[in-house]
């Protein structure tokens, strides 16, 4: 009817709260703007962990993969998005570029949790990024008491992680040896809590840690590779080294010898159906499968999760010897594999092996989702 007003309804703020925390991050980047309630809304603590556990329900059914690119983009690190479902490739989209240090030599990426990574470099430069935000926050230099010598690390790695389920505490452990001469071969572990912005000297570990391997974060807890060292015979005891970042203490697990490796360089590591699990690094002529060992850690022991049939692997996916094959998420009933240069995709099962092929190219990738935690959390 002709001038009849129209009238505003008032959606109650509880309902507003479930429709917003389905949105995607950019979605509610821009939702911000509509009224300051809303900012406060999806700027709270208790949103961003309800929209953290939606997007976390999300991977049962679909997988985010980010490809980092060696192509420098504006003067940033490139990525892309790759979605993946059971039935195939979704969807490919760029992020934008992560500018986070004028030179990009010689930096390294760590695993991510709740959508943050930390890219560092030897000189101890660290940027904790959220992709997704595009939030980006310097954490300090921490400037341990004892010399450097020279300024460099001869090792380091680094990795991200939250407390438990129900802390929202996250912390960077930083491993890492300073002795250039390699005198003393003893690892050193520092802790940084983003709440307290202040770095902390732990003890170390009773092992060597494996620096080429990410470390990554599982349930409150950071898995490495780390090994006993035996100078004699120049060989290696590998181990799965743990710290709780609650208790900030280390356990160390064993490695089941029927994987067949006696060096750390040899092994790979990936988290599949919310289990740590460990892999052969490189396959050969002669492998017909490839084991994939689960952690039970009620137990500390292995199991054996996957036997993947190599035979089933199109021949464009190039596995022979010395060549890696790199188990990244599951889906379903499918694992989701990768080649060494990343441009080749496959779906396995026990009953099916699905091929993809992408026409770009990444040095990294990884398992991700995407979230609102703040790099300042």
């Amino acid at each position: 009817m002709k001038g009849e007003k129209r009238r505003c309804v008032n959606v109650p703020q509880e309902i507003v709260q479930e429709i917003l925390v389905k949105l995607p991050v950019k979605s509610l980047a821009r939702f911000k703007a509509v009224s300051t309630e809303w900012e406060r809304t999806i700027e709270s603590k208790y949103f961003i962990e309800k929209h953290n556990r939606y997007q976390k329900s999300l991977q049962v059914g679909q997988v985010r993969i980010v490809l980092f690119s060696e192509e420098k983009r504006y003067n940033g690190l490139a990525l892309k998005n790759l979605l993946v479902s059971a039935s195939g490739i979704v969807h490919v989209s760029p992020c934008l570029p992560i500018r986070a240090f004028n030179r990009f030599d010689g930096y390294k990426i760590s695993e991510p949790c709740d959508g943050l990574i930390c890219l560092y470099t030897y000189s101890r430069i660290f940027n904790l990024v959220n992709p997704a935000t595009t939030s980006r926050r310097r954490i300090p230099d921490p400037t341990p008491p004892y010399s450097f010598n020279g300024g460099d690390m001869v090792l380091t790695l680094l990795g991200i992680g939250r407390e438990n389920s129900v802390s929202l505490r996250y912390k960077l452990v930083w491993f890492f040896e300073c002795d250039i001469k390699r005198v003393n071969k003893s690892t050193r572990c520092m802790v940084f809590a983003l709440d307290s912005n202040t770095w902390r000297y732990v003890d170390p570990p009773h092992c060597r840690v494996h620096y080429r391997h990410s470390l990554i974060h599982l349930d409150g807890v950071m898995y490495c590779f780390a090994y006993m060292e035996e100078p004699r015979l120049f060989e290696e005891d590998p181990k799965l080294l743990a710290f709780d970042l609650h208790t900030e203490t280390f356990q160390i697990n064993s490695i089941p010898p029927d994987i067949g490796c006696r060096y750390c360089h040899e092994l790979s590591m990936c988290v599949l159906n919310h289990r740590i699990c460990i892999f052969k690094r490189f396959v050969d002529d002669k492998d017909c499968f490839l084991k994939i060992w689960g952690l039970d850690i009620d137990k500390r022991s292995w199991e054996t999760m996957y036997s993947i049939d190599l035979s089933c692997f199109p021949p464009e996916f190039n596995v022979g010897k010395g060549k890696r094959i790199i188990p990244i998420a599951t889906i379903n009933d499918y694992v989701i594999i990768s080649n060494f240069d990343r441009t080749i995709w496959v779906l396995y099962s026990s009953k099916s092996c699905i091929l993809y092929n992408t026409s770009f190219a990444g040095h990294l990738v990884m398992s991700y989702f995407e979230t609102l935690v703040s790099t300042y959390q």
